[in-house]
């Protein structure tokens, strides 16, 4: 990233807002370690904030990058981003405390850069039976980014990145449900589950087994609702973006699972 000038990320030159030209993306990039408090940066074992973290990098470094996706917003040197960087070895670093000349990415797109997989096991797939904003009740601010599949009573269900237990227990219409904290406030969201095998604070990994579907709570059926939300409100967050199918679930669609 670009440092900022005044916190932001354009010029302004008599009232006109000049942005700062993109650099063209290639596939590896030596930058350098820029973090203002002058402590090591972390490496995160996913482009999550609360994800495990795997390594540091010291202030000053030179460190290569081979790609981009997107995850937690930082506030960084040149303003918040939710641009990540993958390593060679396979770890996760903020743009926000790279000094790579560039306010946009410099390296190219990673094809598994999307910070979420699945919510079941890999090789396994269910019918999507309710995408994000259907109307039948994705329509609100609780349930309009999440998704639904066809999963029957005691499917394994896995998180879908690594985090820590917000919540586990009975929820109301949402019957028994887990929210995994994957830090900056946000969870995923599992719900109508028969069961759950986890406690609050327990860590998770990307992949682990938290419990299994049924048909808890207000519900018409045995099915897994899954939804990227605000931990401490469950106000509906974003759609989950998945290595697997990116933020696009296609009602009838059943797209197979690369967790674990």
């Amino acid at each position: 990233m670009r440092r900022s000038i005044q916190a932001g990320l354009a010029l302004l030159f008599a009232g006109l807002a000049v942005m700062v030209p993109a650099a063209s993306a290639h596939a590896d990039a030596v930058v350098t370690v820029s973090v203002p408090s002058g402590l090591p940066l972390q490496i995160q074992s996913a482009p999550s904030l609360g994800a495990q973290v795997i390594g540091s990098l010291a202030n000053g470094s030179s460190v290569t990058i081979s790609c981009y996706g997107r995850g937690d917003t930082v506030d960084g040197i040149g303003g918040a981003t939710n641009v990540w960087n993958k390593l060679p070895n396979g770890g996760w670093v903020s743009d926000g405390f790279l000094e790579t000349g560039s306010n946009a990415p410099v390296v190219h797109a990673c094809s598994d850069g999307a910070p979420f997989k699945l919510p079941f096991r890999a090789g396994s797939a269910y019918t999507v039976t309710q995408t994000p904003g259907e109307g039948y009740s994705h329509n609100d601010n609780y349930n309009r980014h999440a998704v639904d599949f066809a999963t029957p009573t005691g499917t394994p269900i896995v998180a879908s990145a690594g985090g820590t237990i917000y919540f586990e227990g009975w929820n109301g219409a949402g019957g028994i449900m887990a929210l995994v904290n994957h830090g900056n406030n946000q969870c995923t969201q599992y719900a109508h589950l028969s069961s759950t095998i986890i406690n609050v604070g327990d860590s998770v990994a990307q992949g682990q087994q938290i419990g299994t579907s049924g048909a808890t709570g207000n519900v018409t059926g045995p099915h897994l609702h899954w939804n990227v939300v605000n931990c401490d409100s469950q106000l509906s967050r974003e759609i989950p973006n998945t290595v697997e199918a990116g933020t696009s679930y296609p009602t009838g669609s059943a797209p197979v699972s690369r967790n674990g």
